[in-house]
């Protein structure tokens, strides 16, 4: 298993074709938490995988977790995010989050860009605070 950093920025859409806000997911982990999410360029995920969802600018922390359920697939007619991948908001760490978020400035990578995985020295706050 490993884990994801996957970057969303809150006034982007995403899943749902709704704002990605820190908000807005705990909605769909709470109401709809399997989701397909896209991607500019293949991960190497599997089944069982964690994001780690970071809202960029201006909130700049990881509030919420999801596990990848299936290997990402190409899709036809976006260039722009061609792959997707489905996975389930983890309803019970994503409020854990919500209510006690890990700032940017608590991670190692202070620059984080794309989906890169997460540092091993993250993990552990990453799992306190989402009480996994």
């Amino acid at each position: 298993m490993r884990d994801w950093l996957f970057i969303v920025k809150p006034t982007d859409t995403t899943m749902d074709g709704d704002f990605s806000s820190k908000e807005r997911v705990l909605e769909l982990a709470e109401a709809v938490p399997r989701q397909e999410w896209w991607l500019a360029r293949r991960r190497h995920m599997f089944p069982g995988d964690r994001i780690w969802i970071y809202f960029a600018a201006p909130v700049k922390e990881v509030a919420a977790v999801a596990e990848v359920v299936d290997k990402p697939y190409e899709v036809t007619g976006d260039a722009e995010y061609p792959w997707r991948f489905p996975a389930v908001l983890n309803v019970d760490a994503t409020r854990a989050l919500y209510r006690s978020p890990v700032p940017l400035s608590a991670l190692s990578n202070q620059h984080p860009q794309g989906v890169p995985l997460a540092r091993d020295s993250d993990l552990q706050l990453l799992l306190k605070q989402a009480k996994l």
